[in-house]
């Protein structure tokens, strides 16, 4: 595997291939933006390329130091991460296992004591520090002085999806990459070559949000449960019971993620009968498989739709404000149930 397994990111990769190409490397990058985008990959994959012994800007994949990488066992390249996500175990003072979801200071300290050497088998020491934003205060400020003083022959990736969480210090002394997600109709055509069904490929590309790594790890079944149970609100909201609304969402207010998911595909399906509505076409709709509802929620007035998706995308806005999830919620299905019964 080398960078044409990665999708979606072709100006990202051209970008590094030219400094492997010139041999201009920054001695710390900062890769960052949405989760399951691609980054980490793209990270490892940048490290095999430094290291490759087929001398080229990309990674061969069958030489030996390309499958050492692969398979985590190369001694000049490392992946630093919340020790949860490594495994590692701990032992609580009631003798219960516990991981610990930050990167402390002695991981980041274990890796500079690496770096005061040259590399022992490959041209370049790699550092991939993933969920870099995780890293505790004492870590950070270790990592700062690292950054002010490069080892040589070492190049550091930190990998985020929430940038803002690192100290700005960190961030000015590394080279920005920015990862977008990419479209979701790029998303779908790869879903259908890895053999999902045009149908299924539609739903989960549109649940992935252009995130081509979540896409590619989500499973068609569960995310038609998970759809199906959250429409099953909307179509409380279509009967007129309010009563039925406000037990309805009581249940699912209190978790935010399934309150945000929720909102997301009320969104979908709007968008999805709007689309039928003005345009007759099937290819573009997420939830295909539920035509037969879509039509008759295509017979109410565009604007009237139109009105509540902007209710969705203001509340969605408002979620970074920690507003009242319960009460947003009610307001958005009180507004489908005067829709539905005028």
């Amino acid at each position: 595997m080398g960078f044409n397994a990665i999708i979606g990111h072709e100006k990202i990769i051209s970008r590094l291939k030219k400094a492997l190409e010139k041999n201009e490397l920054a001695s710390a990058y900062l890769f960052f933006g949405d989760e399951a985008i691609g980054k980490r990959l793209t990270a490892i994959n940048f490290a095999k390329a430094m290291n490759c012994l087929a001398h080229t800007t990309d990674a061969c994949g069958a030489c030996i130091s390309c499958q050492k990488i692969e398979k985590g066992i190369h001694p000049d390249v490392r992946i630093i991460a919340p020790e949860a996500e490594m495994a590692d175990k701990e032992t609580n003072a009631e003798g219960k296992e516990k991981k610990s979801r930050i990167i402390k200071i002695e991981q980041i300290k274990a890796i500079q004591g690496e770096m005061a050497y040259p590399p022992f088998e490959g041209k370049k020491r790699a550092f991939i520090i993933d969920n870099a934003d995780k890293m505790n205060t004492e870590a950070a400020n270790s990592l700062l002085k690292t950054l002010e003083e490069p080892a040589r022959n070492s190049v550091i990736i930190l990998v985020s999806s929430k940038p803002n969480y690192l100290l700005p210090t960190i961030v000015s002394r590394c080279q920005q990459i920015r990862f977008t997600t990419a479209p979701i109709e790029t998303v779908k055509r790869l879903l259908i070559e890895k053999g999902v069904n045009s149908s299924d490929a539609d739903m989960i590309a549109s649940a992935a949000h252009g995130r081509i790594g979540s896409a590619l790890n989500t499973d068609a079944d569960a995310i038609k449960e998970k759809r199906d149970e959250y429409l099953t609100l909307l179509s409380a909201a279509a009967s007129g019971n309010a009563g039925n609304i406000f037990l309805s969402v009581e249940k699912y207010a209190k978790d935010s993620n399934a309150a945000i998911e929720i909102f997301e595909w009320f969104y979908v399906w709007l968008r999805d009968v709007i689309i039928f509505k003005e345009t007759g076409e099937t290819r573009y709709l997420t939830n295909s498989d539920r035509l037969g509802e879509i039509k008759k929620w295509a017979e109410t007035d565009t604007n009237k739709y139109l009105d509540i998706i902007k209710s969705i995308t203001d509340i969605q806005k408002a979620f970074s404000r920690n507003i009242n999830k319960q009460l947003a919620m009610e307001k958005v299905m009180m507004e489908i149930k005067e829709v539905s019964h005028r």
